[in-house]
């Protein structure tokens, strides 16, 4: 469990010897956007210098703006909130 008590969502699994289910496909796509939009994100942080020369704010600011840039990201790639 993480700090919020929560566990991390992971996709379902195909069982041995038979197919997912269709909702359970369509499950696993969302999760996939967006796992795929955060991951987007935090490699747009790496190339900006934020993680290269450090974090120049207090961080406790950090959460803060790597949401903002997620929910950037996550509205250019899909125009979604």
């Amino acid at each position: 469990m993480n700090r919020y008590g929560r566990r991390p969502r992971t996709p379902y699994k195909k069982p041995p010897g038979r197919e997912l289910t269709d909702a359970r496909k369509a499950c696993n796509t969302a999760l996939n956007r967006i796992r795929a939009a955060v991951e987007r994100a935090i490699a747009h942080l790496k190339c900006w210098k934020v993680l290269k020369t450090g974090f120049r704010r207090s961080l406790e600011d950090f959460p803060a703006v790597l949401r903002t840039v997620t929910k950037l990201e996550v509205f250019r790639v899909y125009g979604l909130y």
